[in-house]
């Protein structure tokens, strides 16, 4: 049938209704429809809004930025957002127009909370649980009544100014704030007339380790129109952010994105010993970047296309040119030092230190750290998505109709498929048949559940042993990270003598003399404090990437559901006395397509203020230079004990799942043959009625299938 958006709306709100009452008998699929068709009303009625909001998320890792961006752009530098948040801080921020500043404090339900100490007492340095300890540590150093502020729910601030609500923001989530720990989102309303007609949402980042934050993150990344993603320089478009951009990044909604290759300061400072000038630097980084972009975002998109997602795959591609961008040189470009934070001026420092020693003496100019900052191009990007405010929400009203449509038809014909599978059962069969081959099936339980275990043991047995191979390769670069090599200087010293200038036939000249000044080069070695940082973090990102690689590889969730599903097959594919253990095939990988597994988070932290708090530019005497070098080794040390602490820990936690599934699968399968026994025997009781109600199930499914004249939306 051809639909429009008023009749589609009418029509999955009947069919909705009208399914419901059949949910009993088939509650998956069913239940499936229901939630689409109040997902198409949600947004329906979001699109029909005359007030309509465009909603623009900037979306990234922990600590890309995401807030200083977000300062520079929208508050012209000044902190409305508290920077530098730590996992355990981080929560999502939305910033709205209201006619007073107002801030809306959405805080842990009780039940979120509970999950969280139970996180915290759980053994191991996994990231999950070593948050909720900081968490519950900040509880109890600001001794909190925990049980009084969730029973809020939420908390509205009211401010008679923006810098007045500022104030009161810090507390709720500063990295030191009061209550900052039990806040799990926050919006705030400001009388900014730029703000009028639009949403901006600051995420606390897709891989924040409580889980309740980043379902409310995914939430609003859903609704939003256009995304910013930020991913930094120094850990351009990493191993997170491309599982973030190919996993988490919403199916549907997103119109427009614009991927910021930010801090391009600390990728300078980091690269520009090896080169020859600012405008070399700045130079082959950009290629470099842009080659990656190019290349990472193509393999994407075509990832997205074998799954059918065309328009993500068309928005993947959009971002294979990114733009270059730093708030710190905005900031130096546009403010005076005294407004500068400590992190500034320290890059501030490495950056012009690293300009005079490796550069000939260069000097930054107002002009290259306005073009660092590349303001004008974020500004042009963000004002243009503003400006087609109207053409990109009639583009997502024009979506709506042809994504619905498809999704319906592939869950209605999910539920007709169950329901002529079920219908064939009592057709063809007998309750003293089923039950015989329930009861055959039942039987076979322990085999099949033996067959998928040795699937699981093996999946378990690669985990393990893994971790020593793993682990003596990234010694190796550890070793390799901590030789920093003396590099080579001179320095010029000036002496002065006093020389006689009397001549013996000049008698008057007797006893003069004149100052004479000579210059003397000497050579010295020295090591470069930022070599030293530039091998710290380049260690600690390698070793991060490579261990979240080699976990994500180490077990698949979509390849061990097909290798159990293999398992499945084969082992239910006999007859015997006329039993077709088959005939359960669905119900049995109902079971298997629950299956879950823990992901791996990896924390690698600020590194680099190890080195750069005790050492800078160029450190020479032989005792500053052995210090470097230890401190390079217990930094060292220290992350890899901590990277592999917890590598194992996910490996341990990992097995101890997949172990846990392998005890319980024989339970969960024959608990899910039990309750098909339920249903069909309820069935068989009525058998010709419930054949009637079968045929009326698909007939309505049926008319409610939507044709290909569907896609043209009304």
């Amino acid at each position: 049938m051809s639909l429009s958006i008023a009749s589609l709306e009418s029509n999955l709100k009947h069919l909705s209704e009208k399914l419901t009452v059949w949910q009993s008998r088939f509650p998956d699929p069913i239940d499936d429809i229901g939630q689409l068709a109040q997902g198409f009303a949600a947004k329906l009625a979001r699109y029909s809004n005359e007030e309509l909001h465009l909603s623009i998320g900037i979306m990234g890792q922990v600590k890309a930025g995401k807030s200083s961006f977000l300062n520079a752009l929208l508050f012209e530098g000044r902190e409305v957002l508290p920077v530098a948040a730590t996992p355990k801080t981080a929560n999502l921020t939305r910033i709205s127009y209201g006619d007073t500043p107002l801030l809306t404090v959405e805080f842990y339900t009780p039940q979120e909370w509970a999950k969280i100490k139970a996180e915290a007492d759980k053994p191991g340095q996994h990231v999950e649980a070593r948050v909720a300890r900081d968490l519950l540590k900040m509880v109890a150093d600001n001794r909190i009544d925990v049980a009084a502020v969730l029973a809020k729910g939420r908390d509205r601030i009211a401010a008679s100014d923006v810098n007045g609500l500022m104030d009161k923001l810090n507390d709720f989530v500063g990295e030191n704030g009061r209550l900052t720990a039990l806040v799990k989102s926050t919006e705030i309303e400001l009388p900014l007339e730029e703000l009028k007609g639009y949403d901006v949402v600051d995420t606390p980042g897709m891989n924040d380790p409580v889980p309740s934050r980043t379902q409310k993150t995914r939430d609003y990344m859903a609704k939003c129109d256009v995304v910013f993603f930020l991913s930094r320089c120094s850990q351009f478009l990493d191993q997170s952010d491309t599982d973030l951009l190919s996993r988490q990044l919403p199916g549907n909604g997103v119109k427009r994105m614009v991927l910021v290759a930010g801090q391009l300061d600390g990728a300078l400072s980091d690269d520009g010993y090896d080169r020859d000038s600012l405008a070399d630097t700045e130079r082959n980084l950009k290629t470099r970047l842009t080659r990656r972009a190019t290349a990472e975002m193509a393999k994407l998109a075509g990832f997205s296309e074998q799954q059918g997602r065309g328009e993500n795959a068309a928005l993947l591609r959009s971002l294979q040119t990114p733009i270059f961008a730093s708030t710190y040189a905005h900031a130096f470009a546009t403010q005076t030092p005294d407004t500068w934070g400590k992190s500034m001026l320290h890059m501030h420092g490495q950056l012009t230190d690293m300009a005079k020693a490796n550069w000939g003496g260069y000097q930054f100019t107002p002009a290259d750290w306005t073009r660092i900052a590349n303001f004008e191009e974020l500004k042009t990007a963000y004002n243009t998505a503003r400006a087609d405010k109207k053409a990109l929400l009639q583009a997502q009203r024009d979506s709506l109709l042809p994504e619905t449509c498809a999704e319906l038809k592939t869950r209605l014909e999910t539920l007709i498929h169950a329901v002529e599978n079920r219908a064939d059962q009592l057709r063809k069969g007998d309750v003293q048949t089923i039950e015989k081959s329930l009861q055959a099936c039942e039987g076979r339980i322990h085999g099949i559940a033996t067959r998928l275990s040795e699937v699981i043991d093996t999946t378990s047995a690669k985990a393990r042993s893994s971790f020593a191979k793993l682990k003596a390769e990234i010694e190796a670069d550890a070793q390799s990270s901590t030789e920093l090599k003396t590099r080579s200087g001179t320095t010029s010293r000036r002496e002065s003598s006093q020389v006689s200038t009397s001549t013996w036939y000049k008698p008057w000249t007797w006893g003069s003399k004149e100052t004479v000044y000579s210059t003397y080069t000497e050579s010295y070695e020295y090591i470069a404090a930022a070599d030293a940082i530039e091998k710290l973090v380049q260690f600690g990102n390698q070793t991060k990437t490579s261990l979240q690689r080699e976990f994500n590889r180490l077990v698949s969730l979509p390849s061990l559901r097909a290798d159990l599903k293999r398992g499945l097959i084969q082992e239910l594919d006999t007859r015997s006395e006329g039993f077709n253990p088959a005939e359960f095939r669905g119900t049995l990988e109902g079971t298997l397509n629950r299956l879950t597994l823990p992901e791996l988070n990896l924390e690698v932290g600020d590194i680099s203020s190890a080195i750069s708090a005790q050492f800078s530019g160029e450190v020479r005497s032989s005792d500053q230079i052995q210090a470097l070098r230890d401190t390079q080794q217990r930094v060292v040390n220290g992350l890899l004990d901590q990277l592999l602490a917890t590598f194992k820990s996910g490996v341990d936690e990992l097995c101890r799942q997949l172990e846990s599934t392998r005890d319980s699968l024989g339970s969960k399968l024959a608990a899910d043959l039990n309750n098909e026994r339920s249903q069909l025997k309820k069935a068989f009781a009525e058998k010709e009625q419930e054949l009637l109600v079968y045929a009326e199930i698909c007939k309505v499914s049926r008319a409610a299938l939507p044709d290909a004249a569907s896609a043209n939306p009304a």
